[in-house]
């Protein structure tokens, strides 16, 4: 390829990098990569690493309903709120990657699966507090109204600006999390959980200008939450993974590594049981109704069940290493060799990928042998074939060593040898010096895809965001 043609061809790629969501590249090797399988040559693995921060509240219903004698009742609701400074309410973080195994045989097909493995660097971690809401309903001393403060109005006349009810807890899982991980959180009794107390003072309008005294409320609850991954979304397939058995499929073609973006959905719940005490004291209502007492209200209990909150983790890169094979382009000839003479050549196999290429050599003519022993190139290595010549005449001779390797989209590659003047179709003034391979066709321009990073402008378009397989061939002119 001209230089001029190859600048072209990377400028496209770097373009067309924006809109695929599948890229097979060539491209160095990335330093930190997850190892490339467990001893299968046809096997690599790749990593996604996932983090989702819940900064919001959860929807809860849990009211107590208007408790307390006639003149002076008191509703408390509560909901389950992050912590005023304290982090998310819950975070969901697989920081060493969730990983994305490819496997392949000698249908030139991928076969892609999530899986597990025995790891469990995932981590559920949740800190929550409870934020009430309160309904004060006023009937005597010639008030007849109902006042209600949320949350924050409350929170807002607290020193601090927080409640008092702080509890965390963390649980390790084993990414992806198709089984459901349950996070338990303790808590103390009701009796010494409370939230907040306040005079009555403090509050502004109707309620502080007429009534006296103070009131406070008391919960506590023990909650489980329970993180469940729900789907998994990898470009340029059709269809998603719900479980650890689930498999999707991809044509297999050539390049270094292969690099997949990655949505993944999951939804959290929350279930547990709640124990809500308000306690008012009032002194006075009105200007003439001295009352100094107590509202009689009992412990409110009650079993809850939030509706599932959808988790959306940030879309990721997924690198997984491949092997990539070349044999020459061109025939290899021998020279002149006499009956009952020999020659030997020595022909470079390289392996460009990310990934051990495992090859094994057969030849078509029992004249021209080469090892028969399986051998195992290193990523980005090659290695020295030893081809030898042996006639039995003087006439051209010739054959077709077979290259059967791990290669995903080529297990079998075939170059000529020949003596004697056979013609292997060698091309001296073929100056090409792009990678060896198939004559028609090899060798992959997909420069954009030498990173392993996210790519910008993909985080956070979720299933928007995947697109499909896109590949960039260089071809070279015929030898």
């Amino acid at each position: 390829m001209r230089a001029h043609t190859l600048r072209t061809a990377v400028r496209f790629a770097m373009t067309m990098a924006a809109l695929s969501g599948v890229t097979f590249a060539a491209a160095p090797a990335h330093a930190g990569d997850v190892e490339t399988g467990s001893g299968d040559p046809n096997t690599s693995v790749g990593a996604a690493p996932l983090k989702y921060e819940h900064t919001n509240g959860l929807p809860t219903s849990i009211e107590t309903g208007f408790k307390g004698p006639s003149f002076a009742q008191v509703n408390v609701g509560i909901k389950i709120e992050p912590v005023a400074n304290g982090g998310p309410l819950f975070t969901v973080d697989m920081p060493k990657g969730a990983l994305v195994q490819a496997s392949w045989g000698a249908d030139k097909k991928i076969v892609l699966k999530a899986v597990g493995g025995d790891r469990t660097d995932g981590l559920v971690t949740v800190r929550h507090t409870l934020a009430p809401t309160i309904d004060f309903k006023v009937a005597a001393g010639g008030i007849n109204a109902t006042f209600t403060y949320n949350a924050t109005d409350l929170v807002n006349k607290i020193p601090g600006a927080r409640f008092n009810y702080d509890s965390k807890a963390q649980s390790q899982f084993a990414p992806w999390g198709f089984a459901p991980v349950e996070t338990k959180l303790n808590s103390p009794d009701v009796a010494n959980a409370t939230l907040f107390s306040m005079n009555m003072n403090v509050l502004p309008d109707l309620v502080s200008d007429n009534v006296t005294g103070h009131f406070g409320i008391r919960a506590t609850t023990k909650p489980t939450f329970s993180y469940k991954t729900t789907k998994i979304f990898l470009s340029g397939t059709d269809g998603e993974i719900k479980d650890n058995t689930s498999e999707l499929s991809i044509d297999a073609v050539d390049g270094d590594f292969m690099e997949l973006m990655t949505s993944v959905e999951g939804e959290m719940t929350v279930k547990g049981s709640i124990s809500i005490h308000p306690f008012v004291h009032i002194d006075t209502i009105g200007s003439d109704l001295n009352i100094d007492t107590d509202l009689g209200l009992d412990v409110f209990s009650k079993d809850y069940t939030t509706p599932a909150t959808k988790v959306n983790f940030q879309t990721a890169l997924v690198h997984i290493p491949m092997p990539n094979v070349h044999v020459p382009k061109r025939g290899v000839d021998l020279g002149m060799v006499k009956v009952g003479g020999k020659a030997t050549k020595s022909v470079e196999i390289e392996n460009s990928g990310e990934k051990d290429a495992v090859m094994s050599f057969k030849s078509s003519n029992a004249a021209f042998s080469v090892p028969s022993e399986t051998i195992t190139v290193p990523a980005k290595s090659k290695y020295e074939l030893t081809v030898k010549f042996s006639p039995d005449s003087a006439a051209a001779d010739q054959a077709e060593i077979t290259v059967a390797s791990n290669d995903a989209d080529s297990p079998e590659q075939m170059f000529k040898v020949g003596a004697n003047g056979a013609d292997v179709g060698q091309d001296e003034d073929d100056d090409d010096s792009l990678p060896r391979g198939p004559a028609a066709d090899s060798g992959c321009g997909c420069t954009t895809a030498g990173s392993s990073s996210p790519v910008p402008g993909w985080a956070g378009l979720g299933i928007a965001g995947l697109g499909a397989v896109v590949l960039f061939r260089r071809r070279r002119n015929a030898a």
